[in-house]
């Protein structure tokens, strides 16, 4: 069964070449599209592939308002509630992350993950944990593990 995860990106235009051309674990990209819309983004990497889904835009802002309650639910540190709920605010993009076969065992796809995150300043969700762009775990099950 395909692994699962979400980035969170406020800015949306650094989504192309530039930024997938410099991410080295990348071996080939290729754009998805309806049309003239685009709908997300497929990479290839040697542990096997992550397809990058963008949510559409009608649905961000209601998506947003569910993950802002997940991260209220998750978060008791007030001022770390703050600063998350701050970042979902200008949150642009949602990629939906359907990584197949699975997971590798040795963590080749989760490195990308937060690699792309950082470079792209975003959010990500996996595990069912958000994660800050520098890694660092923010809430969720990652956090309560380590308490």
């Amino acid at each position: 069964m395909p692994g699962n995860a979400a980035i969170y990106i406020a800015d949306p235009s650094m989504m192309g070449s530039r930024l997938f051309d410099r991410i080295g674990s990348i071996q080939s990209y290729e754009d998805l599209s309806e049309g003239t819309v685009a709908t997300g983004v497929r990479f290839t990497l040697a542990a096997g592939q992550v397809t990058m889904n963008f949510m559409p835009e009608h649905q961000v802002e209601q998506h947003l308002k569910g993950f802002s309650s997940f991260a209220q639910h998750i978060i008791p540190d007030r001022d770390q509630l703050i600063y998350v709920l701050t970042r979902i605010h200008y949150v642009r993009l949602v990629c939906g992350c359907v990584i197949t076969p699975d997971f590798d065992d040795e963590g080749t796809i989760e490195e990308f993950l937060f690699q792309f995150a950082a470079a792209v300043n975003g959010l990500l969700f996996l595990a069912d944990t958000i994660f800050d762009y520098d890694g660092r775990p923010l809430g969720g099950l990652h956090i309560q593990q380590s308490s």
